[in-house]
Protein backbone atom coordinates (compact mmCIF):
# COMPACT_ATOMS: atom_id res chain seq x y z
CA UNK A 1 0.00 0.00 0.00
CA UNK A 2 0.96 3.64 -0.68
CA UNK A 3 2.21 5.90 2.55
CA UNK A 4 0.44 9.04 0.78
CA UNK A 5 -3.15 9.62 0.94
CA UNK A 6 -4.76 10.96 -1.75
CA UNK A 7 -8.24 12.44 -1.06
CA UNK A 8 -11.08 12.42 1.65
CA UNK A 9 -14.54 11.73 0.09
CA UNK A 10 -16.95 12.70 2.88
CA UNK A 11 -16.59 13.75 6.89
CA UNK A 12 -18.82 13.29 9.78
CA UNK A 13 -18.72 12.73 12.76
CA UNK A 14 -18.65 9.33 13.52
CA UNK A 15 -16.49 8.22 10.25
CA UNK A 16 -13.75 9.79 7.88
CA UNK A 17 -14.20 8.12 4.49
CA UNK A 18 -10.38 8.58 2.68
CA UNK A 19 -9.29 7.53 -0.84
CA UNK A 20 -5.89 5.48 -0.92
CA UNK A 21 -4.34 3.67 -3.99
CA UNK A 22 -3.81 -0.06 -3.68
CA UNK A 23 -0.96 -1.67 -4.90
CA UNK A 24 -2.34 -5.09 -4.49
CA UNK A 25 -5.79 -6.48 -4.73
CA UNK A 26 -8.13 -7.23 -2.09
CA UNK A 27 -11.28 -9.67 -1.70
CA UNK A 28 -12.36 -6.76 -0.43
CA UNK A 29 -13.16 -2.77 -1.02
CA UNK A 30 -13.51 -1.91 2.51
CA UNK A 31 -10.73 -1.74 5.16
CA UNK A 32 -11.14 -0.95 8.42
CA UNK A 33 -8.84 1.34 11.11
CA UNK A 34 -8.88 4.05 13.16
CA UNK A 35 -7.67 7.18 12.38
CA UNK A 36 -5.36 8.82 15.77
CA UNK A 37 -3.96 12.82 15.95
CA UNK A 38 -0.30 13.21 13.61
CA UNK A 39 2.41 14.60 16.49
CA UNK A 40 4.01 16.42 14.07
CA UNK A 41 1.54 18.39 11.83
CA UNK A 42 -1.40 19.38 13.92
CA UNK A 43 -4.00 19.76 10.96
CA UNK A 44 -3.01 16.01 9.94
CA UNK A 45 -3.78 12.84 11.26
CA UNK A 46 -2.30 9.62 11.10
CA UNK A 47 -4.44 6.85 9.60
CA UNK A 48 -4.06 3.07 10.49
CA UNK A 49 -5.59 0.02 9.41
CA UNK A 50 -6.48 -3.24 10.77
CA UNK A 51 -7.73 -5.35 8.73
CA UNK A 52 -9.80 -6.43 5.19
CA UNK A 53 -12.34 -7.62 8.28
CA UNK A 54 -14.53 -5.89 10.34
CA UNK A 55 -14.56 -8.48 12.81
CA UNK A 56 -10.67 -9.17 13.02
CA UNK A 57 -8.63 -7.73 16.06
CA UNK A 58 -5.02 -7.39 14.53
CA UNK A 59 -2.16 -4.84 15.59
CA UNK A 60 -2.77 -1.29 13.82
CA UNK A 61 -0.70 -0.42 11.14
CA UNK A 62 0.19 2.81 9.62
CA UNK A 63 -1.40 3.36 6.52
CA UNK A 64 -0.30 7.09 5.66
CA UNK A 65 -1.40 10.07 6.25
CA UNK A 66 -4.93 12.28 5.34
CA UNK A 67 -4.61 15.86 4.61
CA UNK A 68 -7.92 17.43 3.57
CA UNK A 69 -5.86 20.09 1.23
CA UNK A 70 -4.86 17.42 -1.12
CA UNK A 71 -6.53 16.27 -4.03
CA UNK A 72 -7.41 12.97 -5.54
CA UNK A 73 -5.13 11.62 -8.51
CA UNK A 74 -6.42 10.05 -11.20
CA UNK A 75 -6.31 5.94 -11.16
CA UNK A 76 -7.85 2.50 -8.96
CA UNK A 77 -9.08 3.69 -5.67
CA UNK A 78 -10.49 2.23 -3.18
CA UNK A 79 -12.80 3.16 0.25
CA UNK A 80 -11.56 3.11 3.16
CA UNK A 81 -13.72 3.50 6.44
CA UNK A 82 -11.99 5.24 9.32
CA UNK A 83 -13.78 4.94 12.92
CA UNK A 84 -13.28 8.32 14.76
CA UNK A 85 -14.42 7.07 18.40
CA UNK A 86 -13.04 7.85 22.05
CA UNK A 87 -12.03 4.94 24.32
CA UNK A 88 -15.26 3.97 25.88
CA UNK A 89 -17.13 4.34 22.89
CA UNK A 90 -14.49 1.44 21.19
CA UNK A 91 -14.99 -0.35 24.52
CA UNK A 92 -18.57 0.03 24.26
CA UNK A 93 -18.57 -1.23 20.86
CA UNK A 94 -16.13 -4.12 21.52
CA UNK A 95 -18.08 -5.29 24.15
CA UNK A 96 -21.57 -5.62 22.79
CA UNK A 97 -21.83 -3.81 19.38
CA UNK A 98 -19.58 -6.28 17.80
CA UNK A 99 -20.88 -9.22 19.41
CA UNK A 100 -24.26 -8.84 18.15
CA UNK A 101 -25.21 -9.70 14.16
CA UNK A 102 -28.24 -7.79 14.15
CA UNK A 103 -26.17 -4.30 15.19
CA UNK A 104 -23.46 -5.43 12.39
CA UNK A 105 -26.25 -6.03 10.04
CA UNK A 106 -27.92 -2.79 10.49
CA UNK A 107 -24.51 -1.49 9.72
CA UNK A 108 -24.16 -3.26 6.81
CA UNK A 109 -27.15 -2.21 5.68
CA UNK A 110 -26.04 1.46 6.15
CA UNK A 111 -23.18 1.21 3.93
CA UNK A 112 -24.83 -0.64 1.30
CA UNK A 113 -27.47 2.28 0.94
CA UNK A 114 -24.09 4.48 0.82
CA UNK A 115 -22.53 2.63 -1.60
CA UNK A 116 -25.99 2.38 -4.06
CA UNK A 117 -26.31 5.90 -3.90
CA UNK A 118 -22.94 6.78 -4.95
CA UNK A 119 -22.72 3.78 -7.40
CA UNK A 120 -20.51 5.16 -10.60
CA UNK A 121 -21.87 2.25 -12.80
CA UNK A 122 -24.98 0.80 -13.76
CA UNK A 123 -23.97 -2.96 -12.81
CA UNK A 124 -22.86 -2.17 -9.24
CA UNK A 125 -26.55 0.62 -9.02
CA UNK A 126 -28.69 -2.85 -10.12
CA UNK A 127 -26.79 -4.75 -7.93
CA UNK A 128 -27.36 -3.23 -5.06
CA UNK A 129 -30.75 -2.07 -5.93
CA UNK A 130 -32.01 -5.56 -6.29
CA UNK A 131 -30.48 -7.34 -3.57
CA UNK A 132 -32.38 -4.89 -1.22
CA UNK A 133 -35.80 -5.55 -3.10
CA UNK A 134 -34.94 -8.97 -3.30
CA UNK A 135 -33.98 -8.70 0.82
CA UNK A 136 -37.22 -6.86 1.85
CA UNK A 137 -39.58 -9.39 0.18
CA UNK A 138 -38.49 -12.43 1.35
CA UNK A 139 -38.71 -10.13 4.90
CA UNK A 140 -41.99 -9.60 3.81
CA UNK A 141 -42.80 -12.94 3.31
CA UNK A 142 -41.15 -14.15 6.47
CA UNK A 143 -43.36 -11.87 8.16
CA UNK A 144 -46.26 -13.46 6.84
CA UNK A 145 -45.21 -16.57 7.41
CA UNK A 146 -44.31 -15.47 11.01
CA UNK A 147 -48.26 -14.84 11.34
CA UNK A 148 -49.64 -17.56 10.17
CA UNK A 149 -47.58 -19.52 12.76
CA UNK A 150 -49.69 -17.81 15.41
CA UNK A 151 -47.71 -14.56 15.93
CA UNK A 152 -45.21 -13.81 18.60
CA UNK A 153 -47.26 -15.38 21.40
CA UNK A 154 -46.86 -18.79 20.11
CA UNK A 155 -43.24 -18.49 18.76
CA UNK A 156 -42.92 -17.42 22.56
CA UNK A 157 -44.08 -20.92 24.03
CA UNK A 158 -42.36 -22.83 21.00
CA UNK A 159 -38.90 -20.93 22.08
CA UNK A 160 -39.45 -21.51 25.48
CA UNK A 161 -40.58 -25.26 24.89
CA UNK A 162 -37.31 -25.72 23.34
CA UNK A 163 -35.01 -24.05 25.44
CA UNK A 164 -36.51 -26.18 28.18
CA UNK A 165 -36.41 -29.43 26.88
CA UNK A 166 -32.72 -28.41 25.55
CA UNK A 167 -32.04 -28.05 29.83
CA UNK A 168 -33.55 -31.07 30.39
CA UNK A 169 -31.85 -33.50 28.03
CA UNK A 170 -28.45 -31.66 29.64
CA UNK A 171 -29.73 -32.34 32.59
CA UNK A 172 -29.91 -35.95 32.20
CA UNK A 173 -26.79 -36.26 30.26
CA UNK A 174 -24.48 -34.59 33.00
CA UNK A 175 -26.27 -36.96 35.54
CA UNK A 176 -25.16 -40.21 33.31
CA UNK A 177 -21.28 -38.14 32.78
CA UNK A 178 -21.53 -38.54 37.09
CA UNK A 179 -22.03 -42.38 36.49
CA UNK A 180 -20.92 -44.80 34.27
CA UNK A 181 -20.99 -43.65 30.85
CA UNK A 182 -21.35 -46.37 28.06
CA UNK A 183 -19.72 -48.60 30.04
CA UNK A 184 -16.84 -46.49 31.12
CA UNK A 185 -14.95 -46.00 34.41
CA UNK A 186 -14.27 -42.59 35.25
CA UNK A 187 -12.81 -41.31 38.54
CA UNK A 188 -16.00 -41.02 40.44
CA UNK A 189 -14.52 -38.50 43.37
CA UNK A 190 -13.68 -36.28 40.01
CA UNK A 191 -16.49 -36.69 38.31
CA UNK A 192 -19.14 -36.32 41.14
CA UNK A 193 -17.80 -32.82 41.57
CA UNK A 194 -17.63 -31.55 37.94
CA UNK A 195 -21.11 -33.05 37.68
CA UNK A 196 -22.72 -31.23 40.62
CA UNK A 197 -20.68 -28.06 39.26
CA UNK A 198 -22.37 -27.89 36.12
CA UNK A 199 -25.83 -29.04 37.57
CA UNK A 200 -25.27 -25.69 39.82
CA UNK A 201 -24.60 -23.63 36.66
CA UNK A 202 -27.74 -25.75 35.29
CA UNK A 203 -29.42 -24.42 37.40
CA UNK A 204 -28.43 -20.98 37.20
CA UNK A 205 -29.22 -20.95 33.79
CA UNK A 206 -33.16 -21.99 33.75
CA UNK A 207 -33.52 -19.23 36.39
CA UNK A 208 -31.92 -17.04 33.90
CA UNK A 209 -34.29 -17.85 31.82
CA UNK A 210 -37.26 -17.34 33.74
CA UNK A 211 -35.44 -13.80 34.38
CA UNK A 212 -35.47 -12.88 30.91
CA UNK A 213 -38.17 -14.09 28.99
CA UNK A 214 -40.16 -10.43 29.22
CA UNK A 215 -36.92 -9.56 27.11
CA UNK A 216 -37.72 -12.60 24.72
CA UNK A 217 -40.93 -11.75 24.39
CA UNK A 218 -40.13 -8.43 23.26
CA UNK A 219 -37.45 -9.22 21.46
CA UNK A 220 -39.56 -11.42 18.95
CA UNK A 221 -42.04 -9.21 18.83
CA UNK A 222 -39.48 -6.71 17.31
CA UNK A 223 -38.50 -9.03 15.38
CA UNK A 224 -41.93 -9.42 13.53
CA UNK A 225 -41.00 -5.64 12.75
CA UNK A 226 -37.79 -5.89 11.05
CA UNK A 227 -39.55 -8.84 8.86
CA UNK A 228 -40.34 -5.29 6.79
CA UNK A 229 -36.70 -4.59 6.18
CA UNK A 230 -35.90 -7.48 5.04
CA UNK A 231 -35.05 -11.36 6.18
CA UNK A 232 -31.35 -10.64 6.61
CA UNK A 233 -32.52 -8.70 9.83
CA UNK A 234 -34.46 -11.37 10.89
CA UNK A 235 -31.65 -13.88 10.25
CA UNK A 236 -29.33 -11.91 12.61
CA UNK A 237 -31.68 -11.85 15.02
CA UNK A 238 -32.43 -15.35 15.07
CA UNK A 239 -28.83 -15.30 15.53
CA UNK A 240 -28.78 -12.94 18.28
CA UNK A 241 -30.95 -15.19 19.82
CA UNK A 242 -29.04 -18.72 19.68
CA UNK A 243 -26.49 -17.22 21.52
CA UNK A 244 -28.77 -15.68 23.78
CA UNK A 245 -30.27 -19.67 24.29
CA UNK A 246 -26.94 -21.32 24.17
CA UNK A 247 -24.83 -19.25 26.69
CA UNK A 248 -24.92 -22.01 29.13
CA UNK A 249 -23.71 -24.66 26.78
CA UNK A 250 -20.60 -21.99 26.44
CA UNK A 251 -20.10 -21.48 29.65
CA UNK A 252 -19.73 -25.81 29.80
CA UNK A 253 -17.62 -25.31 27.52
CA UNK A 254 -15.10 -23.02 28.28
CA UNK A 255 -14.75 -24.55 32.19
CA UNK A 256 -14.72 -27.63 30.13
CA UNK A 257 -12.37 -26.48 27.93
CA UNK A 258 -10.11 -24.38 30.60
CA UNK A 259 -9.98 -27.31 32.58
CA UNK A 260 -8.51 -30.13 29.88
CA UNK A 261 -5.69 -26.99 28.58
CA UNK A 262 -4.27 -26.99 32.15
CA UNK A 263 -4.23 -30.88 32.33
CA UNK A 264 -2.60 -30.83 29.07
CA UNK A 265 -0.28 -28.02 30.20
CA UNK A 266 0.48 -29.91 33.20
CA UNK A 267 1.61 -32.97 31.60
CA UNK A 268 3.54 -31.12 29.13
CA UNK A 269 5.61 -29.32 31.57
CA UNK A 270 6.51 -32.37 33.45
CA UNK A 271 7.49 -34.48 30.82
CA UNK A 272 9.22 -31.60 29.71
CA UNK A 273 11.01 -32.26 33.20
CA UNK A 274 11.89 -35.64 32.74
CA UNK A 275 13.98 -34.62 29.77
CA UNK A 276 16.28 -32.22 31.22
CA UNK A 277 14.48 -28.80 29.70
CA UNK A 278 12.74 -26.23 30.66
CA UNK A 279 10.54 -23.32 29.29
CA UNK A 280 12.05 -20.01 29.60
CA UNK A 281 9.26 -17.23 29.38
CA UNK A 282 11.82 -14.45 28.64
CA UNK A 283 12.88 -15.97 25.42
CA UNK A 284 10.32 -17.88 24.59
CA UNK A 285 12.00 -21.00 23.86
CA UNK A 286 13.11 -24.30 25.57
CA UNK A 287 16.32 -24.22 27.82
CA UNK A 288 18.03 -26.85 29.33
CA UNK A 289 17.66 -27.19 33.26
CA UNK A 290 18.86 -28.63 36.71
CA UNK A 291 16.31 -30.60 38.55
CA UNK A 292 17.13 -31.91 41.96
CA UNK A 293 15.58 -35.30 43.38
CA UNK A 294 12.86 -33.67 45.16
CA UNK A 295 11.78 -31.77 42.33
CA UNK A 296 11.95 -34.70 39.81
CA UNK A 297 9.37 -36.11 42.48
CA UNK A 298 6.97 -33.69 42.87
CA UNK A 299 7.17 -33.82 39.23
CA UNK A 300 6.47 -37.53 39.04
CA UNK A 301 3.54 -36.91 41.46
CA UNK A 302 2.08 -34.64 39.54
CA UNK A 303 2.44 -36.27 36.13
CA UNK A 304 0.65 -39.27 37.84
CA UNK A 305 -2.22 -37.28 39.33
CA UNK A 306 -2.79 -35.63 36.16
CA UNK A 307 -2.82 -38.78 33.88
CA UNK A 308 -5.14 -40.62 36.47
CA UNK A 309 -7.98 -38.06 35.70
CA UNK A 310 -7.00 -37.04 32.53
CA UNK A 311 -10.11 -39.46 30.98
CA UNK A 312 -12.17 -37.90 33.00
CA UNK A 313 -12.11 -34.55 32.33
CA UNK A 314 -11.04 -35.51 28.47
CA UNK A 315 -15.12 -37.21 28.67
CA UNK A 316 -16.09 -34.10 30.19
CA UNK A 317 -13.99 -31.95 27.50
CA UNK A 318 -16.21 -34.47 24.54
CA UNK A 319 -19.45 -34.06 25.41
CA UNK A 320 -19.37 -30.41 25.94
CA UNK A 321 -16.58 -29.98 22.66
CA UNK A 322 -19.62 -31.29 20.71
CA UNK A 323 -22.47 -29.13 22.27
CA UNK A 324 -20.21 -26.21 21.27
CA UNK A 325 -19.69 -27.55 17.58
CA UNK A 326 -23.41 -27.94 16.78
CA UNK A 327 -24.03 -23.98 18.10
CA UNK A 328 -21.06 -23.09 16.26
CA UNK A 329 -22.69 -24.80 13.13
CA UNK A 330 -25.62 -23.83 13.23
CA UNK A 331 -24.39 -19.38 13.57
CA UNK A 332 -22.27 -20.52 10.98
CA UNK A 333 -24.44 -21.21 8.75
CA UNK A 334 -26.37 -18.29 9.93
CA UNK A 335 -23.71 -16.28 9.35
CA UNK A 336 -22.97 -16.98 5.51
CA UNK A 337 -26.45 -17.05 4.44
CA UNK A 338 -26.62 -13.50 5.81
CA UNK A 339 -23.47 -12.82 3.81
CA UNK A 340 -24.84 -14.43 0.67
CA UNK A 341 -28.17 -12.47 0.88
CA UNK A 342 -25.91 -9.02 1.08
CA UNK A 343 -23.03 -10.32 -1.73
CA UNK A 344 -25.21 -12.03 -4.13
CA UNK A 345 -25.37 -9.65 -7.71
CA UNK A 346 -28.67 -10.67 -8.61
CA UNK A 347 -28.88 -8.02 -11.39
CA UNK A 348 -25.28 -10.03 -12.86
CA UNK A 349 -27.00 -13.32 -12.23
CA UNK A 350 -29.99 -12.02 -14.33
CA UNK A 351 -27.54 -11.02 -17.51
CA UNK A 352 -25.55 -14.52 -17.18
CA UNK A 353 -28.45 -15.97 -17.55
CA UNK A 354 -29.75 -13.99 -20.45
CA UNK A 355 -26.12 -14.45 -21.96
CA UNK A 356 -25.55 -10.11 -21.98
CA UNK A 357 -22.57 -8.91 -23.31
CA UNK A 358 -22.38 -6.37 -20.29
CA UNK A 359 -20.66 -9.53 -18.43
CA UNK A 360 -18.92 -10.90 -21.05
CA UNK A 361 -15.12 -11.65 -20.18
CA UNK A 362 -13.57 -11.64 -23.46
CA UNK A 363 -14.40 -11.05 -27.40
CA UNK A 364 -13.30 -12.84 -30.11
CA UNK A 365 -13.94 -12.38 -34.19
CA UNK A 366 -15.09 -15.28 -36.43
CA UNK A 367 -15.34 -15.05 -40.16
CA UNK A 368 -18.77 -15.06 -41.22
CA UNK A 369 -19.87 -18.17 -43.39
CA UNK A 370 -19.95 -17.27 -47.23
CA UNK A 371 -18.00 -13.84 -46.51
CA UNK A 372 -14.58 -14.96 -45.81
CA UNK A 373 -13.65 -11.07 -45.40
CA UNK A 374 -16.21 -10.30 -42.53
CA UNK A 375 -15.48 -10.59 -39.52
CA UNK A 376 -18.22 -10.70 -36.50
CA UNK A 377 -17.43 -10.15 -32.96
CA UNK A 378 -18.45 -12.19 -30.38
CA UNK A 379 -19.08 -12.33 -26.41
CA UNK A 380 -17.00 -15.34 -24.63
CA UNK A 381 -19.17 -16.40 -21.51
CA UNK A 382 -17.74 -16.42 -18.35
CA UNK A 383 -17.81 -19.34 -15.95
CA UNK A 384 -21.32 -18.64 -13.55
CA UNK A 385 -19.04 -18.56 -10.58
CA UNK A 386 -15.94 -16.45 -12.03
CA UNK A 387 -18.92 -14.16 -13.12
CA UNK A 388 -20.16 -13.94 -9.71
CA UNK A 389 -16.77 -13.08 -7.90
CA UNK A 390 -16.13 -10.34 -10.67
CA UNK A 391 -19.38 -9.06 -9.97
CA UNK A 392 -20.15 -9.15 -5.85
CA UNK A 393 -21.89 -6.14 -4.33
CA UNK A 394 -18.96 -3.25 -3.63
CA UNK A 395 -20.18 -2.70 -0.08
CA UNK A 396 -19.94 -6.73 0.71
CA UNK A 397 -17.65 -7.54 3.51
CA UNK A 398 -14.75 -10.46 2.65
CA UNK A 399 -16.07 -14.30 2.53
CA UNK A 400 -15.91 -15.86 6.09
CA UNK A 401 -13.68 -18.74 5.43
CA UNK A 402 -12.34 -20.83 7.85
CA UNK A 403 -9.03 -22.10 8.76
CA UNK A 404 -9.51 -25.93 9.31
CA UNK A 405 -5.73 -26.80 10.66
CA UNK A 406 -6.05 -23.77 13.33
CA UNK A 407 -9.93 -24.93 14.91
CA UNK A 408 -8.73 -28.74 14.78
CA UNK A 409 -5.67 -27.59 16.50
CA UNK A 410 -7.51 -25.44 19.06
CA UNK A 411 -9.99 -29.09 19.68
CA UNK A 412 -6.61 -30.85 20.18
CA UNK A 413 -4.86 -28.37 22.26
CA UNK A 414 -7.95 -27.38 24.70
CA UNK A 415 -7.61 -23.81 23.10
CA UNK A 416 -11.35 -21.98 23.00
CA UNK A 417 -13.04 -22.24 19.47
CA UNK A 418 -14.84 -18.95 18.81
CA UNK A 419 -17.44 -18.14 16.24
CA UNK A 420 -16.98 -19.56 12.90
Amino acid sequence: MSQQQQQTRGLDREHVFVYFPLTTPTQSSLIYGVVRPNEKYPSAVNVYVVSFEEDAHRQLELLGTWNSDETRPIGKQTWIQIGTQSFYEERLQDSFFDNSKLIKQIRQRSLQWRAWRKAQTHLAYSNLLLMMLCDLFLGFCFSNLFLMLGGPNEVLELFLDSVKVIADNLHVLIESLMGAPVGLKLNRPLSMVLGKFFLYHLYLWKTYIDIIKPVISIVIYISSAFGLIGISFQIALLSDLVTMASLHCYCFYVYAARLFGVTLHGLKSTLRMFGGQKWNPLRSRIDSGDFTWDQLCVGMFIFSTLSLLLPTIFVYYAVFLALRLAVLLLQGTLKRTIWLINSLPIYSVILWILNSPLIAGDARFEPLVNRESTLKLVWIKLPFFLSLKRTLNPSSPAYPSINWGRRLNQIISGDLIYPL
